[in-house]
């Protein structure tokens, strides 16, 4: 479904509506500026602003500005900047949102892997703490009601996936499903206009798919709604349903609908909004024959079933509570990244190890690493400047480098920014290491080689090799499970190749650089502890397999534990301190509730 963009055209066009953005349209254009992918041009449609903040913004190649005299507002101005693009694709970006350095490669990289879908949604951070979700996909229900999927709670990566449409503040349109349903609903100036967007989208036949990798900061507005909020968004939510809504879902909505308004007019009254919720619907009631006037002809024109639309649609009451993520993860992910090359002299092989107050150790692992792999980015987790120059010796400069943190961000924010690294230096494999870690001779060439002869290896996300310690308290075994409700103890002896694992430890891993694409990075808010486990379960869900190979070895140091004899067996006892066991009850805990339905066999063990 690809469309032959102009000679000389841009691949993308970036849309960006402006209303007094102060200082913040400065910092959006800085961070496309930024962009690796650099095939785009910048359409700023600017609705009278009066703040001067687009004094310094002028036209230049690849960036053009419109001033316009009255407030159009969002959904006419995008509709309007549209018309100028060339580009294949647009991208509505808001001033206020900033995106990451790869955040439009993501986008595009999506639409070539998903030609069924029309738009593509970017994972919204909040800007005043990154750590938190701004919004991940809209979820939308059978009443009308949509939301920002999982705003405000921590930012743990969901694998890419269909969601019912996208948030406009950052996503991504083809230009041929933009314009083949009419752009955004002028009518509605602001609010819901994505979401009726999105049903439009739908019902012409168009999935949406929300990405992991592409991430943006958002400012995003106050949590109490004021009363121009109020007014648009609860006026054009009912516009919304009554255009879009198909056949008797409309009649079955309406039922769940109308109470609902009226509940919310007896909450409003508690908080002082009932006067404008009341004339918000006043003002959607008065232009119902108009509404139905489309109704008549988005519905005539709709190539989806309702069944298919009704699939797309929020039914938990829980979900809708908790304006909790509904993105609904394809069993053909697995195929629509690329298998990375077969010979090992044409597949790149990065290392990731991240040290925190390393002792000797770290030479030897360092040492293997370069043996093993083609270049070694080292983060060093805050342990200082002494610490990071002894290091930085350790690594012949054209074999690798060395990430300085100034400060300890926690194994999985580490690991995220060695993973950022080695995927920018195009690895097709990356090996994660701790720094008391030590790969045997041939540990990565004997698991490629095992891995070229396993049936089904498209869907293999991970290969984890057999663990060794100096004290042999680690036995040679890999959790093992082929559903929900069964789990086996496979041994992992030299020979044996396990397939199906439920989870590996990171040190040692050897992950498919694009996978990460698919399913994301390690869950920063974890910190440390249950890191690997989230994200192996999260592999699981998005269906790729570990597979444990035997024939190569690890020898990695247990930690903080010792061995007594407990009714006359040995039984390895763990010594952590107590921040530890904070992190260790209360990731678990996290991973029992994200997880636990998909491996019952694993959580009752």
């Amino acid at each position: 479904m690809n469309v032959t963009k102009p000679s000389g055209a841009p691949l993308v066009s970036v849309l960006i509506v402006t209303w007094n953005p102060g200082a913040h349209l400065t910092r959006c254009l800085a961070a496309l500026d930024a962009q690796t992918l650099r095939d785009f041009e910048v359409v700023i449609w600017d609705n009278a602003s009066t703040d001067g903040s687009l004094d310094a913004v002028e036209d230049c190649p690849g960036r053009s500005v419109i001033r316009h005299t009255d407030n159009l507002g969002f959904a006419k101005a995008n509709n309007h900047a549209a018309e100028r693009a060339v580009g294949r694709y647009l991208v509505t970006l808001n001033p206020d949102a900033f995106p990451e350095p790869n955040w439009l490669a993501a986008l595009v990289a999506a639409a070539e892997r998903h030609p069924e879908a029309g738009s593509f949604g970017s994972t919204q951070l909040l800007d005043e703490d990154p750590t938190r979700l701004d919004g991940a996909g809209d979820p939308y229900t059978l009443f009308g009601a949509a939301w920002r999927g999982g705003r405000g709670r921590f930012d743990r990566p969901v694998p890419e996936g269909s969601v019912f449409g996208v948030c406009a503040a950052a996503a991504l349109y083809r230009r041929e499903a933009f314009d083949a349903v009419g752009g955004f609903e002028e009518r509605f100036f602001c609010f819901y206009e994505d979401v009726d967007l999105a049903a439009r989208l739908r019902l012409a036949g168009w999935d949406a798919i929300q990405l992991p990798d592409a991430r943006v900061r958002h400012v995003g507005s106050a949590s109490a709604p004021s009363p121009f909020v109020l007014r648009y968004a609860t006026r054009n939510r009912v516009w919304t349903l009554i255009r879009c809504m198909p056949g008797v879902l409309l009649w079955l909505g309406a039922l769940l609908a109308i109470p609902l308004a009226l509940l919310s007019l007896v909450f409003g009254a508690f908080r002082g909004q009932a006067g404008a919720r009341s004339s918000a619907l006043i003002e959607a009631l008065r232009h119902l024959s108009v509404c139905l006037q489309e109704r008549r002809e988005i519905q005539g024109n709709k190539k989806t079933s309702i069944a298919a639309y009704a699939r797309a649609l929020t039914w938990s009451p829980l979900r809708y509570l908790r304006r909790s993520i509904d993105v609904r993860v394809a069993e053909t992910l697995p195929t629509l990244i690329p298998e990375p090359p077969e010979d090992r002299k044409d597949a790149k092989v990065v290392a990731v190890i991240v040290s925190y107050h390393p002792d000797e150790a770290i030479d030897d692992v360092i040492a293997a690493a370069v043996r093993e792999t083609d270049h070694v980015v080292l983060v060093e987790n805050g342990s200082g400047p002494e610490t990071a120059d002894r290091l930085r010796r350790l690594i012949p400069e054209d074999q690798g480098e060395v990430l300085v943190l100034v400060d300890n961000v926690g194994l999985a924010a580490a690991q995220n920014a060695g993973l950022t690294r080695a995927r920018s230096l195009a690895a097709d494999w990356i090996l994660l290491l701790d720094d008391d870690s030590v790969a045997d001779p041939g540990m990565v060439g004997t698991m490629l080689d095992r891995w070229r002869g396993l049936d089904g290896r498209a869907s293999v996300g991970l290969l984890t090799p057999r663990l060794s310690d100096h004290e042999n308290t680690l036995r040679p075994v890999l959790l093992a499970a082929d559903g929900r409700l069964d789990l086996r103890r496979q041994s992992l002896e030299p020979g044996a190749i396990v397939r199906n694992g439920v989870f590996a430890i990171a040190s040692g891993s050897l992950v498919r650089a694009r996978v990460l694409d698919v399913v994301g990075v390690m869950p920063a808010e974890f910190f440390i502890d249950y890191v690997d486990i989230e994200f192996s379960l999260r592999l699981r869900r998005a269906g790729f397999e570990i597979v444990g190979i035997g024939d190569t070895c690890l020898r990695h140091r247990l930690g903080e534990f010792h061995e007594t004899r407990v009714l006359g067996k040995a039984v390895a006892l763990n010594t952590h301190a107590a921040w530890r066991r904070y992190y260790i009850h209360r990731n678990r805990v996290r991973v029992w509730k994200a997880y636990g339905f998909d491996t019952l066999g694993w959580l009752a063990w």
